[in-house]
């Protein structure tokens, strides 16, 4: 009888460790799967991580290169000065009977222009301008600008641009309003671009040409 108790109780022992031995591996197998799973869902939270650093990275980057300020200095003919000459030097020959003379001389106006760039389309800055359109005196403006450039970034950039502001003179006690529109205008390089008016109206010349800095 205590054989027979002995014997039984050696094989419940035995498939109890087998029993168990395979509870616990299936256990183990169900955890590496979840640990899988995990793994995989944490590498892909990684990577989109890493993307959006790299979109970050490359956007700040981009931000960064663009050159927000430029100065230039042109030169341009057949100014809104030179047509005022004109027409005052022939109204005074032709009101006083050929006794009075304005001469004038007609060399077009110099410019020096800042501009300010908020973004690669919208610009702004001032203009100051120097004609001697009479032989006696100068004018001298200065014009605040609204400038919209089409390819700010590219090595050609078409661009439109609005001036206005005040014209005095060396020898007019009154100051006059001024202003200019440039139509069609452009400008060639990036870090020291070329400026060419190709078709304007006002104090910078029907057309104008220069050279430019941005930084």
């Amino acid at each position: 009888m205590i054989k027979r108790f002995f014997f039984c109780a050696v094989i419940s022992l035995f498939f109890a460790a087998h029993a168990n031995a395979w509870e616990m591996g299936s256990y183990v197998e169900n955890a590496q799967a979840g640990e899988g799973i995990k793994t995989d869902s944490t590498w892909e939270s990684q990577e989109t991580l890493t993307a959006k650093t790299d979109l970050s990275m490359r956007t700040s980057v981009q931000k960064d290169t663009l050159k927000h300020h430029s100065v230039s200095v042109t030169y341009g003919i057949l100014t809104l000065s030179d047509f005022a000459a004109m027409h005052i030097s022939a109204f005074t020959e032709l009101f006083s009977l050929g006794h009075e003379k304005l001469p004038v001389s007609m060399y077009g106006a110099y410019s020096i222009n800042y501009g300010y760039k908020f973004n690669e389309v919208v610009e702004t800055g001032l203009i100051f301008n120097y004609a001697h359109p009479f032989k006696k005196g100068s004018f001298y403006t200065i014009m605040p600008k609204i400038k919209l450039n089409c390819n700010y970034e590219g090595f050609v950039n078409p661009f439109v641009e609005l001036n206005a502001g005040i014209i005095f003179s060396d020898f007019l006690p009154d100051i006059f309003p001024a202003f200019h529109i440039t139509f069609i205008g452009i400008e060639i390089g990036r870090t020291f671009p070329i400026t060419l008016g190709l078709l304007g109206f006002g104090q910078q010349g029907v057309a104008y040409a220069g050279l430019g800095y941005r930084f």
